[in-house]
C-alpha cells in the first residue's frame, strides 16, 4: 500500500509545496496535523506524530520562525504550551491537505466500480 501512496510523482508535488515555504517534509507533516479551528497542546501534536516532545519543539521552532504557527501558554495551565496556526499557516496546511487528498494518477486506471470498491475496503480497514 505504501508503494501506491508514496509514488515519487505524488510526493514530489508535496515536496515542491513544502519547499516553496522553506519546509522539510517532516515539518510539513506536522503542519497538516494542526487543526485550523483551535489550539493544540504540544504534547498532543507529539502524540499525533508519534514522536517525542523535544522533536516537536524543534519543529514548532521552524514553523514559528516561518510565521506559520503561534506558540502560547495554555489559558488555564501556563506550564502547557499550545500551538495555533496563523492565517498563513492555515492556508498552507489547507493546500497541503488538498495535495494529500488527491489520489496518485495510478488510481486513474481503476473503473468507477473498482474505485468505489477500493474506497469501501479502505474504510473497512480504517474502522
Amino acid at each position: 500500500m505504501r508503494a501506491l501512496t508514496h509514488l515519487p510523482a505524488h510526493l514530489a508535488r508535496l515536496q515542491k509545496l513544502y519547499g516553496e515555504a522553506g519546509l522539510t517534509p517532516g515539518v510539513g507533516k506536522a503542519l497538516v496535523q494542526l487543526p485550523s479551528d483551535h489550539p493544540v497542546p504540544m504534547r498532543e501534536l507529539a502524540s499525533a506524530l508519534r514522536c517525542d516532545n523535544s522533536y516537536v519543539t524543534s519543529v514548532i521552532d521552524v514553523l514559528e520562525e516561518k510565521g506559520l504557527v503561534e506558540r502560547r501558554a495554555h489559558p488555564s495551565d501556563r506550564r502547557i504550551k499550545v500551538i495555533s496556526l496563523t492565517e498563513k499557516g492555515a492556508l498552507l496546511a489547507k493546500r497541503a491537505r488538498a495535495e494529500f487528498a488527491e489520489p496518485p494518477p495510478i488510481f486513474d486506471s481503476l473503473t468507477n466500480a473498482e474505485a468505489a470498491q477500493l474506497r469501501d475496503l479502505m474504510r473497512k480497514l480504517g474502522d
